[in-house]
């Protein structure tokens, strides 16, 4: 008896022990279903804003935003729906994301644009401060900031014209294993009447690697 008594002590500790990845995530943001996986046992809070509107080039449209909030760093998704489909090929998401990571204080960021998301073809840029000078030898790594765009109701027209009427923005400064682990299960789901299949573009491995974070 005291030999099973002193198992599940032990299997008691173990289980304490281990870690609670409970960072699942799925739920409403608007007219759109959201689900991501962070992967981190972090304390964090997820924060869904009221929509705002606004015109660009001409062009109504309603923004829905989710913040993913933690003590350290913050992941802001956008969800932008445009009255009218807009330009989604890569020389558009290009120049959001350079613009992002511009306005966030990077002046030199990396652009990678041969990724995809959620299955769709997508544009990604990084960019990491300079570290700092703690004194007695030691160093502070310089903050990450990692910002993406794609399309999830994204086709191509009769036109031959890449388009949509969403586009899904994520800026975060979390470490790169949770962004990454976020943008590699991140999923968003258009309303029934905007939702149109495109050609099939399979999951590039490339969000899923090291080597897209700027290391310079």
């Amino acid at each position: 008896m005291k030999s099973v008594a002193i198992e599940l002590i032990l299997l008691l500790v173990l289980s304490l022990a281990a870690p609670a990845f409970a960072a699942y995530e799925s739920g409403p943001v608007g007219p759109y279903n959201v689900s991501f996986d962070m992967n981190t046992t972090m304390e964090y809070r997820v924060i869904v804003e009221a929509p705002t509107h606004g015109v660009s080039t001409g062009i109504d449209f309603t923004r829905y935003n989710l913040t993913v909030d933690s003590a350290d760093y913050g992941t802001y998704l956008m969800l932008t729906r445009y009255e009218q489909p807009m330009p989604a090929d890569i020389t558009a998401n290009m120049g959001i994301v350079l613009a992002a990571l511009q306005g966030a204080g990077a002046d030199q960021p990396t652009i990678y644009q041969n990724i995809t998301i959620d299955a769709k073809p997508a544009v990604l840029g990084n960019f990491r401060f300079e570290r700092q000078f703690l004194g007695q030898g030691q160093y502070q790594e310089g903050e990450l900031i990692v910002a993406a765009i794609y399309s999830p109701d994204a086709k191509v027209y009769e036109d031959g014209v890449y388009r949509a009427r969403t586009d899904c923005r994520v800026i975060s400064t979390f470490p790169w294993e949770n962004i990454r682990d976020l943008l590699y299960t991140l999923h968003v789901e258009a309303p029934k009447e905007e939702g149109a299949p495109i050609n099939p573009v399979s999951q590039s491995p490339l969000i899923n690697q090291s080597s897209l974070i700027n290391q310079s």
